[in-house]
């Protein structure tokens, strides 16, 4: 009668139950069997017969496609199955369940029978149903922020109790944050097991109160790791540099349990430095999200995976241009100057080649300096060879970037980096994410005529990014919610060319104009194959670059009648655009810009 009596009062906090009186919920009460699944388990299957209705008591549950795609979550206080329960369909979708929860089921037998003396149940339900379908968004439109997560060990690491104390520090003072230990759980249930219905009902109902509940899973495999590994929407595998890689039960289980997509990688450094290193090792052992470094020595890597894993991590986008590339350091500079701290970057071409240098540490003097290593001391664009592979030597632009960039890999930057090259093969983008630094930049830059594809060892043929995608927002979006600045250059105004095309000279005529050291007449003023490669390069421009109200595009103020080509000029492309950006900047923090002020906001 107890048990009966604490379900009435249980479900008396349902919306959908607002209107039914004490003896109404006592009759539902005694007509429902509890069921408890542990996350993972699958309450609903598509297509089957919708026999019973379930009411969440707690936890969460995915509704998802045949194809597992989620497209919407149920919570605390909520029905699940009414749709095809009432229109006696089959399931319309699978329901699984997120966290271990706990449900009341009615079976159609049972709800005829009590029908009687709960004539407004049915229109009760069909009512929460309408409010939860109008307020329903779809994933791929506003992906859901992680209420819940678990730090669990990776490899051979001990979960350092400094890395917890910095994360319970940030966190406190950003956002309402519960860290869950197994102290906490034995101290407030000591006689309770870690799979208790109530333990399971408290632990739900903390998301209720506070922006993030964090699990503090054991070192090892214990029960009270396995509970953290279900309850949590994300899991953080926390990796100490130096500790042996290989995947222990705890991740062994974590991994069946949670999609790659839901994990990220935490490597734990004492003290930052301009060098990492076994990043590798650690990645080909699992598959996650994203990959983290944090230094011990301050809170600034823990800052920066707060922003991440609360939707506020702020993105650097630089685009194709050739020359004009030198332009998104200015950018760069003049945010810099106003607090702007960047969580992670990413480039197409020349603007893959600039963050590259950014997301590796360098400041814009530094990245400037290399730009004239590689195209002006190198003259790696004025190199040309017999044109049958391309126009230019590649081996002279392959060991420049070799020498600017050394033996880095993507995977061991100290903040994330991306950059993208158009795969030829697959008719795709194709995203670097991890591989040595100077081959990602080198294929994401190899404009087609100027220099050969680059060629995987998979047998993919990449060239420029920019022929697919100069703007590689997308990519960014798909890594991470939060504002983004964009460096993009608008499109050029149209150029007309008096040209007679009658007057370009055959192969005889050229090669007689280029012996006769002096000709009798002008050569006609026809773009060379240079200018036009380039010209078509960046005639290309996507139409559907998805921004958002958060994202900031600049268009860079640029030196008057600069020429793409024009390489030595990039210090003067790089101040004349920081001069631009900087007043840009003091213009929009006066007028109140709406997306200056969410980038801004989103440090704080």
């Amino acid at each position: 009668m107890a048990v009966r009596r604490f379900r009435s009062i249980h479900l008396s906090t349902f919306p959908a139950f607002a209107g039914l009186t004490s003896d109404e919920l006592d009759v539902l009460a005694a007509s429902a069997e509890p069921r408890r699944l542990r996350r993972g388990e699958v309450l609903l299957h598509q297509g089957e017969q919708s026999d019973a209705l379930y009411f969440v008591l707690s936890g969460r549950f995915s509704v998802e496609t045949a194809g597992g795609e989620p497209i919407a979550e149920i919570g605390q206080g909520q029905p699940i199955g009414e749709i095809g329960f009432f229109a006696h369909i089959p399931r319309t979708a699978t329901v699984r369940a997120l966290r271990d929860s706990h449900v009341l089921a009615i079976t159609r037998e049972r709800l005829q029978q009590i029908s009687g003396a709960l004539p407004e149940l049915r229109n009760a339900i069909i009512s929460s149903l309408a409010t939860r379908l109008a307020s329903t968004t779809r994933f791929e439109e506003a992906p859901t922020l992680p209420r819940t997560i678990a730090l669990v060990c990776a490899g051979d690491s001990r979960l350092p109790p400094r890395f917890v104390t910095l994360l319970f520090d940030v966190f406190g003072a950003r956002s309402r944050t519960f860290f869950v230990t197994r102290a906490v759980i034995d101290e407030r249930f000591p006689s309770h097991t870690h799979d208790d219905p109530d333990v399971s009902a408290w632990l739900n109902a903390l998301e209720a109160d506070f922006d993030f509940v964090v699990y503090v899973a054991d070192d090892t495999l214990t029960d009270w790791t396995q509970k953290c590994v279900r309850q949590a929407d994300v899991l953080l595998l926390v990796a100490t540099a130096g500790a042996g890689t290989a995947l222990n039960p705890s991740e062994r289980l974590a991994c069946s349990l949670h999609l790659p997509s839901a994990r990220r990688l935490a490597v734990i450094h004492e003290a930052r430095s301009d060098i990492v290193a076994g990043s590798a090792a650690w990645l080909a052992e699992r598959e996650v999200l994203m990959h983290h470094h944090i230094a011990l020595q301050d809170s600034a890597d823990v800052v920066r995976l707060f922003r991440f894993l609360s939707g506020r991590a702020v993105g650097f986008v630089a685009s194709g241009g050739g020359a004009f590339g030198s332009a998104h350091l200015g950018i760069y500079k003049a945010f810099r100057e106003i607090g702007v701290d960047f969580d992670i970057f990413g480039g197409t071409s020349v603007g893959a080649a600039m963050a590259a240098g950014l997301a590796a540490g360098a400041d814009a003097e530094r990245v400037d300096q290399g730009t004239h290593n590689i195209f002006v001391k190198r003259r790696s664009f004025a190199r040309y060879t017999f044109p049958y592979f391309s126009l230019l030597n590649h081996k002279v632009f392959d060991r420049a970037l070799q020498a600017e960039y050394g033996t880095r890999t993507i995977e061991d930057l100290w903040r994330p980096f991306f950059a993208v090259s158009s795969n030829l093969s697959r008719n795709q983008i194709m995203v670097h994410r991890s591989g040595p630094l100077w081959e990602a930049v080198r294929a994401s830059a190899s404009i087609p005529g100027l220099l050969p594809p680059f060629f995987t060892p998979q047998g993919d043929m990449l060239v420029d990014g920019g022929i697919m995608d100069n703007v590689p927002l997308e990519p960014m979006k798909a890594l991470k919610t939060g504002p983004n600045v964009i460096v993009a250059h608008k499109r050029q105004a149209p150029s007309l060319y008096a040209v007679d095309y009658q007057s370009i000279p055959g192969l005889r005529k050229t090669l007689l104009s280029w012996l006769n050291p002096l000709p009798r007449r002008k050569r006609p003023q026809v773009p060379n194959i240079l200018q036009v490669i380039t010209l078509s390069m960046v005639a290309n421009r996507r139409q559907d670059v998805p921004f958002g109200e958060i994202d900031m595009l600049i268009d860079p103020a640029l030196p008057p009648d600069f020429q793409w080509s024009r390489w030595e000029g990039h210090t003067e492309v790089f101040m004349y655009a920081y001069r631009g950006a900087i007043a840009e900047l003091a213009d929009g923090l006066k007028r109140g810009e709406a997306c200056l002020a969410a980038i801004l906001n989103a440090l704080k």
